[in-house]
């Protein structure tokens, strides 16, 4: 059969006529195209190409798609499929290439054809193109989730890149210096899609560590500024308390002191609003599962000092009402906040447990000797006012929990984060 050699230009093709734009699929277009076309040729719908005679579709094999009729010896690409005798056919709705026939034989596919195919080829493309967009985007959240919750960059790329893009990362590649540019030239022989590489582009950018590092810098600093004000305040209350009992030139004193402290309290309520996690959305959490996370980050991150060991016992706890990748950043500061209390080495022990109110992770720490007076001013300047803590501290703060450190029987302390259990109301 010739490509349409019985029909004139005006007369329209009835198996295409009967379809309807709002049902009509690849397959069944198809099938409608199997009686005017050679069973050899493919059609391109956007990223697919599919055999017009039946069977499993393709990637398209060439980007951007040429937008003008042409042999297929001049499209070297697109010559594999079909040889050198064969003709590229763009189809073209709303000013863009939306795919396009590869097409065997000496006779270019007739103007008539293309005109009524490309309408259907358009919404299918859009229609596509569309459900693809909602794929990468639920994607992304899920990337982000569990780059948050404290995945190695490295191993996350490689399985998403793998599974959604064909793209096999090279065991000597960096994860940290990976770009667009590189992932192009590895592991596969077709370009990137667009959308492809825009869902690659936003990977690399939401896994990017400097994420990880401005989360952690806005907890520090939000409970950094938390603790920071209360001690003002009590600057400030001893202060004027002491404005009672003095005379002369030490009332002037007292004052100055009181009005530097009000200053430095409202800064540091600026700089609590300002790193505030406003709309935290509390999700059902296995806290036991972010703890071992946490401890397999932490252990990476001690093993060139040799002289800690981290030791988990972790049975597996009722669900929390929580955020995992705060969670996780905290349990990461609290292990490393023990590691660092202990210059000569030593064994940092984790475990968790759970009554009817909260669910907690407990991380053993020398930094305090045994019968530490926990409540005195010096122990809580000393220990309680670290970057790690007031890490931990703020995390525990915006899940309406409980940062607590008690005295451990073995010496040291035990801090624990407390985080209230997940129930329906929760959500």
């Amino acid at each position: 059969m010739t490509h349409d050699a019985h029909s004139s230009v005006a007369e329209p093709y009835p198996a295409l006529s009967r379809l309807s734009p709002l049902t009509v699929t690849e397959r069944v277009l198809c099938c409608a195209l199997a009686e005017y076309l050679p069973p050899t040729t493919w059609l391109v719908i956007g990223p697919t190409a599919w055999p017009v005679a039946g069977g499993a579709a393709r990637p398209t094999p060439i980007w951007p798609l040429p937008a003008s009729r042409m042999v297929l010896a001049d499209a070297p690409v697109l010559r594999e499929w079909v040889g050198t005798a064969g003709w590229w056919e763009p189809l073209i709705a709303r000013g863009c290439v939306v795919g396009g026939l590869i097409a065997p034989g000496e006779t270019p596919v007739a103007p008539a054809l293309l005109a009524q195919l490309a309408p259907l080829v358009d919404v299918i493309y859009t229609r596509r193109m569309a459900a693809r967009q909602i794929i990468w985007q639920r994607m992304l959240l899920q990337i982000k989730e569990r780059y948050a919750a404290g995945e190695e960059r490295g191993a996350l790329l490689s399985e998403v890149f793998s599974a959604c893009l064909g793209l096999a990362l090279q065991p000597a590649t960096e994860a940290q210096a990976l770009t667009i540019d590189t992932l192009r030239m590895v592991g596969r022989s077709r370009p990137l899609w667009p959308d492809e590489a825009a869902f690659a582009e936003l990977v690399l950018a939401v896994t990017h560590p400097a994420i990880k590092q401005a989360q952690v810098l806005s907890l520090a600093a939000a409970g950094i500024a938390h603790d920071i004000n209360n001690l003002l305040t009590v600057i400030l209350g001893r202060a004027q308390l002491l404005e009672l009992d003095v005379v002369g030139e030490q009332i002037a004193d007292l004052q100055m002191i009181e009005s530097a402290a009000e200053v430095g309290a409202n800064g540091a309520r600026r700089l609590q609003r300002f790193a505030q996690f406003e709309q935290l959305q509390m999700q059902p959490v296995e806290l036991a599962a972010i703890a071992r996370s946490a401890v397999a980050l932490a252990e990476r991150e001690l093993a060139k000092r040799g002289t800690i060991s981290l030791v988990a016992e972790l049975a597996d706890l009722p669900l929390a009402a929580g955020h995992a990748g705060l969670l996780h950043t905290a349990l990461v500061s609290l292990i490393m906040a023990a590691a660092q209390a202990m210059p000569s080495g030593g064994v940092v022990r984790v475990s968790g447990d759970a009554d009817e109110r909260y669910v907690w992770i407990e991380v053993a720490d020398p930094g305090l000797p045994p019968n530490t007076d926990l409540h005195s001013a010096a122990a809580q300047t000393q220990r309680a006012h670290t970057i790690e803590l007031a890490i931990a501290r703020q995390t525990a703060r915006v899940h309406h929990g409980h940062l607590r450190v008690v005295a451990d029987p073995a010496g040291g302390t035990i801090i624990q984060l407390q985080i209230p259990r997940f129930s329906e109301r929760n959500e």
